[in-house]
């Protein structure tokens, strides 16, 4: 499998995956790939499924497979069950290197690494992108560790990120998550003046019936309800810094539910306007100046805190990463000193 990138997709990241068939689980869960597409991904053996015993529509592939253990081979009517975590398989080839080298560890036991993400790195490879992740720069700062994704930021957001030492802590993580009895705490720098105190947004969401494939919107199609309690921090000239307190996961719901009260992260190249500068930069054709009307380079979003129940004692932990220094800058610059 050396000449193959793994890319893990838990059953958690897509809420009530349990049940569905493969095929729809992970045309759920990827974005830019038909049904077709990763019906054909099936039958080339490029999606994985560890730890399942063989069955009829299970066949074994026969030997290890990474870190994730031994495998079979499902097929498209393979139905998820919880706690799986489905492994996609990609071509290796070059990739640029990394934006950083190493990765400030905030905490580190038997059972937990958790680590302060910078913006601009991914959480995981994909197809196109490997050594600009964190599971890859880990591997080669913390040598013979083996580290799962307990949950994932976007690449543009900063901040604490939990990983796991072993597959058991990883499936308690995961299920934690899909409880929903994790508790996070993220802080943005949105466009505007916010003119109140505290605010509860519960937009379902779902996806924009538009040109952009992974563009989110409040009441878009096959929307699942979403809460977030929006708590404003510090007002400057021209932006503000809020508190979002997600109580549930779906897909960009921070940065979705702040556009939809009028007050869009700054930098959000997908959510700022109609989403053409999320195509400029897909098209490489970014600027300094498309950075500048955006108000910050990248999407002002950073998770700040983590509390959730220790893999290993059962204990509620909370971890937290400082807010970074260019968000920082910004709020500086428009006449904010935060102390966070």
């Amino acid at each position: 499998m050396n000449d193959w990138i793994e890319v893990p997709c838990p059953a958690s990241d897509v809420p009530g995956s349990a049940g569905l068939r493969l095929d729809l689980f992970l045309a759920r869960r990827l974005h830019g790939y038909s049904r077709a597409a990763i019906q054909r991904m099936i039958v080339e053996e490029r999606v994985l499924l560890p730890g399942r015993g063989s069955g009829p529509a299970l066949r074994p592939v026969g030997k290890c497979v990474g870190r994730m253990g031994r495998a079979v081979f499902p097929r498209a009517s393979t139905r998820i069950q919880e706690g799986d975590t489905v492994v996609l398989l990609y071509p290796r080839r070059e990739d640029p290197p990394p934006l950083c080298s190493r990765i400030t560890v905030l905490h580190e036991d038997a059972h937990l690494v958790v680590v302060d993400k910078p913006a601009g790195v991914l959480s995981h490879p994909t197809d196109k992108i490997v050594r600009n992740s964190v599971t890859a720069i880990l591997a080669a700062q913390l040598p013979g560790t083996a580290l799962h994704l307990g949950h994932r930021l976007d690449r543009e957001t900063s901040g604490v990120l939990v990983l796991a030492r072993d597959p058991d802590s990883a499936r308690r993580l995961q299920e934690q998550f899909a409880r929903r009895e994790v508790s996070k705490e993220y802080l943005a720098v949105v466009v505007g003046r916010v003119p109140f105190e505290s605010r509860e947004v519960s937009g379902a969401i779902g996806r924009e019936n538009g040109r952009i494939r992974v563009r989110q919107a409040v009441g878009g199609q096959g929307g699942d309800a979403a809460f977030t309690l929006v708590e404003r921090v510090a007002v400057g000239h021209a932006f503000s810094l809020v508190r979002a307190l997600p109580r549930t996961g779906r897909l960009h719901q921070i940065r979705v539910h702040l556009s939809s009260l009028g007050f869009p992260v700054a930098g959000d190249k997908l959510y700022l306007g109609d989403g053409e500068p999320y195509l400029k930069a897909v098209r490489k054709e970014w600027t300094p100046e498309d950075a500048a009307a955006l108000g910050a380079p990248r999407q002002m979003l950073h998770a700040r805190r983590i509390t959730l129940r220790h893999p290993g004692d059962g204990e509620r932990r909370s971890f937290a990463a400082p807010l970074p220094a260019d968000m920082r800058e910004l709020l500086r610059s428009d006449g904010m000193e935060a102390d966070l």
